[in-house]
């Protein structure tokens, strides 16, 4: 008497189809199997990869233990049609017809929704459908091997991504930089001066760099960037009062303030309240409700400078970049005033949820 057992395979798997009764299905009892359909099912058992069976005429699912843990505790075996994955039925219905024809179909890097952990889940997977043949050359039924591609080809999606959005923003910082060496020399004197003052700027530009890769996920700590900006200055801390709570800039807001930052800290520094013993420096800021939409208010409060700051006599880089860019690039608004006793500042603008790192639009 020849061989009568399902498979030789031993296997978690194989042991189920082995006891599973298939009396109740198209195929008719395990013992009336001819040997052509016994080393399918031990072929498919034997496969590393996620691999299925549809066997006769109503395609009756047999699979591996690979499949099994696929399914995720689902249970196909001895269903007709696709079972869990008859959610992709547009793709692979016409796979498995073609198999049926003779033909092997495979599919790359293939989006393949199917059903598992109680929902239907888009996965990517590489697939190969084919045909079986029994001993006389018919096809009888269709081998599916699935090796799921998911984790790659989405990692492959970010990484693009992310190499588009870097050459956009590369485009955009370097933009800034023409800006900042254009604007530095129309308000320069001398070869020093715009030497002294490009270096400065760009020096502030690198910093928010920094502060955009230290919190890639959340955006850019205002009171860190002040903080940092005003420890470029060699300032004397004592002398400044900082208020407001955490407030996380998105990559432009961050950018546009560090330079704002970077201007008033310099100015006062050279003429205004960090020159003078007894003068003294405020700084804060709140979020305040406009239209539906937070707000950011900070202000630069000098006081106690003695000798009286008067108005440049044209529009310097700092007085362009609060007056000028806040509105255009935040949808702000920003004043600058040579007041008695040091410059008052104000900037405003939308606090405009942060999408990415490497965002590059207003907010």
């Amino acid at each position: 008497m020849g061989d009568t057992s399902v498979a030789k395979a031993s296997s978690s798997m194989a042991d189920r189809i082995g006891t599973f009764d298939w009396g109740r299905t198209d195929l008719g009892g395990a013992e009336t199997w001819p040997q052509s359909r016994r080393t399918a099912v031990d072929v498919m058992l034997g496969c590393g990869f996620p691999a299925l069976l549809w066997m006769g005429h109503k395609a009756v699912i047999v699979y591996n233990d690979a499949y099994a843990d696929l399914l995720d505790g689902r249970d196909d075996l001895g269903q007709s049609g696709l079972g869990s994955l008859s959610p992709a039925a547009a793709i692979l219905e016409p796979t498995r017809q073609a198999s049926l024809r003779g033909e092997t179909v495979t599919l790359e890097d293939h989006a393949l929704p199917l059903r598992r952990d109680g929902a239907v889940d888009e996965g990517c997977f590489t697939l190969s459908c084919s045909p079986v043949r029994d001993e006389a050359g018919a096809v009888v039924a269709t081998f599916l091997i699935l090796i799921e591609t998911t984790e790659r080809v989405r990692a492959g999606q970010v990484r693009n991504l992310m190499v588009a959005e870097l050459q956009h923003r590369v485009r955009n910082i370097l933009a800034v930089i023409r800006s900042i060496v254009s604007r530095t020399a129309e308000t320069s004197d001398t070869v020093e001066d715009l030497s002294a003052h490009l270096d400065g700027r760009l020096s502030a530009l690198a910093r928010t760099q920094v502060l955009l890769t230290r919190s890639p996920e959340t955006g850019v700590d205002l009171e860190g960037l002040v903080r940092d900006e005003l420890l470029a200055q060699v300032a004397d801390e004592h002398r400044i009062s900082i208020d407001g709570g955490e407030i996380l800039l998105a990559p432009k807001a961050a950018e546009v303030m560090t330079l704002a930052v970077h201007e008033l800290a310099t100015n006062a520094v050279k003429y205004g309240a960090l020159s003078a013993p007894d003068s003294r420096l405020a700084i804060s800021w709140s979020v305040r409700p406009r239209e539906g939409v937070d707000w950011l208010a900070f202000e630069w409060r000098e006081s106690g400078v003695t000798v009286a700051v008067a108005a440049p006599r044209r529009a310097g880089f700092g007085s362009v970049l609060i007056e000028q860019r806040v509105p255009y690039e935040l949808m702000g608004e920003g004043t600058l005033a040579f007041a008695p006793g040091g410059v008052r500042c104000t900037i405003t603008f939308p606090l405009i949820p942060m999408r990415s790192v490497l965002q590059t639009d207003a907010g």
